[in-house]
Order: C-alpha cells, then sequence, then structure tokens
C-alpha cells in the first residue's frame, strides 16, 4: 500500500479525492521524497518504474538481487538535473568489482521529488568507465592505497551519451520540467519521447 501511495507522489497523481488520512501520508511522503540527506524514496521509486521491485537492502546495490546501481538526483532550485552522478570513496578495486559484475547504472531524475526521467546503462561503456578512470588516475595514479580514495568520482550525461541507453520513463510532461534540465540532456529527453 506504502508503495501505492509513493507512486502517486512521484508520479504527480491527481489527489484531489484524497481524505485527510491521504493527505498526510502525501504530505509525509513530500518529506521524504525531497530529503537532501536520504534517497532511498528516489531509489525505490527508480526500481519500481524500472519494473523491479524496491531493494530492502541499504549496503551493497541498489537491488537485492542484481547488479544495479541507481544515481537518483533531485532538482530542488539548485543544480539541474544532468543525469549525473558520483560514486564516494571510489577505488581502483571497486572500479574492478563493477566491471567484472556487469553493473547496470540507473540514472534517475526528479523536480521536488516527482519523477521526470530514468536512464539505464551499462557501467563498461567505453566512454562513461573511461570518466572514471580518468579520476581515479589523477587521484590514485599508483593503484590503491590504504585510506586513500576518490572522494566523489562524477559524471554527467556527457559521459553516457553515446552509450546504448534504455529508456525506462520519461515525464509524460517533459516540457514541464524544461526549466530545471540541462540543454543536451532535455532535447534527448524530449526528442525520444516525441520519436519514441
Amino acid at each position: 500500500m506504502l508503495l501505492e501511495y509513493k507512486k502517486a507522489f512521484a508520479l504527480d497523481y491527481d489527489i484531489s479525492h484524497y481524505d485527510a488520512k491521504d493527505m498526510l501520508i502525501h504530505d509525509l511522503l513530500a518529506e521524504q521524497a525531497n530529503d537532501s540527506n536520504s534517497s532511498m524514496f528516489r531509489e525505490d521509486i527508480t526500481n519500481i518504474m524500472s519494473g523491479r521491485q524496491a531493494s530492502k537492502g541499504k549496503h551493497g546495490y541498489d537491488h537485492d538481487t542484481l547488479n544495479i546501481e541507481i544515481k537518483p538526483k533531485n532538482f530542488t532550485g539548485k543544480s539541474k538535473l544532468n543525469a549525473g552522478g558520483q560514486f564516494t570513496d571510489f577505488t581502483w578495486a571497486r572500479d574492478a568489482k563493477y566491471s567484472k559484475d556487469n553493473v547496470t547504472m540507473s540514472v534517475s531524475g526528479f523536480n521536488h521529488g516527482k519523477l521526470v526521467f530514468i536512464l539505464e546503462f551499462d557501467y563498461n561503456h567505453p566512454t562513461f568507465r573511461g570518466r572514471i578512470q580518468e579520476q581515479l588516475k589523477r587521484l590514485l595514479p599508483n593503484g590503491d592505497e590504504k585510506n586513500r580514495y576518490v572522494r566523489s568520482a562524477s559524471f554527467t550525461f556527457n559521459h553516457f551519451k553515446d552509450a546504448k541507453i534504455d529508456v525506462k520513463y520519461i515525464s509524460p510532461d517533459i516540457s514541464k520540467h524544461q526549466h530545471c534540465i540541462v540543454g543536451p540532456l532535455y532535447t534527448y529527453l524530449r526528442d525520444y519521447d516525441i520519436n519514441g
């Protein structure tokens, strides 16, 4: 039941028929969806809208049985959505594990907690992985060292736009979100939505 409420919030369903109890749940979900310290709501919605169950675990990959790495971003009036993300405390060993595990990257964008898009691609895509390894080479040039990490290995849409992208979701009102999406990504989403 809670997942249905989450989905209704994230997909911006009409809530005019909600009673007082429903409105309270909706308001609590709004707080959770926009909590900058937690991405669990956004990860759950990304999994659900991609045809998977929400994860019950809190560590490791972002699905309980599949090698999925979810990077959800939420626009709240500051940085625009660029289909980017970051890996914290990254190492060569972790890069090798992701590669060996054939991790699927799942990048989602939200506008004040409302789902805008979900794009998925292969971690091993050369341009994307090259971006991650470029940062590893710069900060860990001699390989992994004890107590040293790449604090934030980042990427954007530019680093996987030439990959085979599996589009899991695009808001049917994508133009309503243009103000919160960087230009090239918005063009991609708009054109994909038009051309299917």
